[in-house]
């Protein structure tokens, strides 16, 4: 009776259509991201041979999400979610279509490249916050703690089966065909968007986003509220030193392990199938345990499990310290994001979102470049292990600190 208890919990969320609508759409295209991400990882590489042009790439990428952030939570409280997210997808489409031209055209330039990803950056800035924020209008309250783990673990899974598929495509297609499987892969989440049906939770407001406002608005908001504000610190630490290894992974499969696309495609996936195995374990307890117990063990774990990865001798020890990185992954970012969702009021819910994206998006970039310099100046197996060890070393200091407590807030 417990286990079928357990399992109703688990599958909360799922019970309402538009959820399943979302999730399915969702999976199917951020799945594709990823096809992209290591393919252009692989095409910016291939044509520089320098960690530092892969961190450039990563943080061009990225950086514009960071200020355009602001505009896309004014936005998401002010117009419709659903509509938004269907012109976001539709235009990172077309983006990734612009890669395969570019690349079937012979463009070898790695700067063409990179403008491109920055245009994409710009749309991924406008689109994140609603694309959060729109979770809290598919299920009742009830249900959102079970609805924002499950969209964890569907952006997790899709680490695992992208990166996969990314790896076959350019073994046996090129990085071109690859961009080509990203374009497609939107066309099942703008169907589902157009058959989702839901009220709006927070009236629009009629005018122009004052940006200036809004972001001074929800700085305070998140300042006055403890839980929030230690959520989006910790983000931002594991988003400056553990997140970029998700772009730092091309350097260590031809540098250090010395490996073909395909074998490159299971590494970048590693860290996915540890988040999809463990997810089960995320939903079973995640509603039980104390939030403040879930990040304090996840967190070091992720921290010693990067330093294995960049100590591994061989390639599959490798593969198992990543796998490890992506299961102690998704028990922080679902964690972290939850206790936002659940503490956060409606009203300000876009715009404390798009503060806690541009952390994560800042953090990133930020620290690909500085790690991918590293990688170039003094190897990526100590620059990597080094980020591994502080990120390790800062989380035992807070959590024995009693600082994460106030993350069971709300």
């Amino acid at each position: 009776m417990t286990d079928s208890r357990s399992r109703r919990r688990g599958s909360r969320a799922l019970s309402y259509r538009n959820y399943r609508l979302f999730l399915s759409g969702a999976i199917v295209s951020n799945s594709g991201v990823w096809v992209q991400m290591i393919a252009l990882a692989f095409v910016i590489e291939d044509l520089t041979g320098k960690g530092t042009w892969v961190g450039l790439a990563a943080m061009m990428q990225t950086l514009p999400a960071v200020g355009l952030g602001m505009v896309g939570g004014a936005l998401a409280d002010r117009f419709p979610r659903r509509i938004m997210l269907m012109f976001t997808n539709s235009s990172q489409a077309l983006v990734a279509l612009g890669f395969a031209a570019m690349w079937f055209s012979g463009v070898d330039r790695p700067l063409a490249y990179i403008a491109l990803g920055v245009v994409n950056g710009c749309v991924n800035g406008i689109q994140l916050p609603a694309w959060q924020a729109f979770v809290s209008e598919l299920v009742p309250r009830k249900a959102l703690l079970n609805a924002v783990t499950l969209n964890s673990a569907q952006f997790n899974a899709s680490r695992a089966v992208g990166p996969a598929v990314g790896g076959l495509v350019l073994a046996f297609g090129g990085p071109g065909w690859a961009f080509l499987v990203n374009s497609l892969s939107y066309m099942p989440a703008v169907l589902a968007l157009a058959l989702i049906r839901v009220p709006r939770l927070a009236a629009g407001t009629d005018g122009r986003p004052n940006l200036f406002t809004d972001a001074v608005a929800a700085v305070r908001y998140t300042a006055s509220h403890a839980g929030i504000r230690r959520a989006v610190l910790i983000a931002g630490v594991i988003a400056f030193l553990g997140q970029p290894i998700i772009h730092l992974v091309v350097i260590f499969a031809q540098d250090v392990f010395r490996v073909g696309e395909l074998k490159y495609g299971i590494l970048a996936a590693a860290s996915g199938v540890g988040a999809v195995l463990n997810t089960p374990l995320v939903i079973s307890w995640g509603s039980r345990a104390p939030r403040s117990l879930l990040v304090g063990l996840a967190w070091p774990v992720y921290g010693l499990a990067l330093l294995g990865f960049a100590l591994s001798p061989n390639y599959w020890l490798a593969v198992v310290a990543l796998a490890v990185v992506g299961a102690s992954h998704i028990v922080t970012a679902s964690t972290l994001n939850t206790v936002i969702q659940l503490q956060v009021t409606e009203e300000l819910r876009g715009k404390v979102l798009a503060l806690y994206l541009m952390t994560l998006l800042a953090g990133l970039p930020l620290g690909a470049q500085l790690q991918g310099a590293l990688a170039d100046l003094i190897g990526p197996r100590i620059a990597v292990g080094g980020a591994g060890a502080l990120l390790a070393a800062t989380a035992l200091w807070w959590v024995l600190s009693g600082r994460t407590r106030v993350l069971n807030l709300g």
